[in-house]
């Protein structure tokens, strides 16, 4: 994996948050639900596992200068049971942390998940690999930057959709 793959996601990434910041139409209203803390907890949880686990294999040294990254790469690297069931786990945690979100969303997420998990451990070319982790970080920010709102959010009173 390049260090431009990881930058450019990044930047996508930093400018979708920053859209949802600065354009008025963002959340888009009709579909905004705010998280619990629980769900946020989930997804943040999900998430930073995810990227130790994208860090165990493609950025050693890296994570290997946290505390616990030797041990995480041990688990990871070798792609043996722990590691499937380390990404099955956080993809689920991310998954169950949306679920209150549009369910074509949440399915995309999931599936895309899914899609992430089957090119890891198929043997197939890692470009494949890549551009479907690509698809999935849009997909995920997307779902987070245009229906979801953190749990501190202030909601309207009646109603189940949050104010701003």
């Amino acid at each position: 994996m390049s260090h431009t793959y990881v930058v450019t996601l990044l930047v996508v990434v930093a400018a979708a948050f920053t859209a949802r910041l600065v354009l008025p139409i963002l959340p888009v209203r009709r579909y905004v639900v705010r998280l619990s803390v629980l769900d946020a907890t989930a997804v943040v949880v999900g998430s930073f596992a995810l990227l130790l686990h994208c860090g165990a294999m493609f950025f050693r040294a890296f994570t290997a200068s946290w505390p616990g990254g030797a041990s995480v790469i041990r688990i990871v690297d070798p792609m043996g049971t722990a590691s499937i069931t380390w990404f099955a786990v956080a993809a689920a945690l991310i998954v169950v942390g949306l679920r209150r979100q549009p369910p074509l969303l949440v399915a995309l997420v999931a599936a895309s998940l899914a899609a992430v998990g089957f090119t890891m451990y198929d043997g197939g070319p890692l470009r494949t690999h890549l551009d479907v982790i690509a698809v999935t970080v849009i997909l995920f920010v997307v779902t987070l930057v245009t229906c979801a709102d953190p749990p501190w959010r202030v909601q309207a009173a009646g109603s189940g959709r949050t104010a701003r």
